[in-house]
């Protein structure tokens, strides 16, 4: 292999490191926004109580 294909490989290998990087940060932010939405959920409103009004266990 040539000296200047050699370099061009060498490049392509150094711009896929960087853009794995850049995606890898972008799939962790990612998953931190999902388990911040997951927190902020509110309860669904169709489940069945755990508990009364007055905060007695439901049997």
């Amino acid at each position: 292999m040539s000296g200047q294909a050699i370099s061009y490989l060498a490049e392509i290998l150094s711009e896929q490191k960087k853009q794995t990087a850049i995606l890898e940060r972008m799939a962790e932010q990612q998953s931190l926004l999902i388990q911040a939405m997951a927190e902020d959920e509110p309860e669904d409103s169709d489940a069945q109580p755990l508990t009364y009004m007055d905060g007695t266990p439901c049997r």
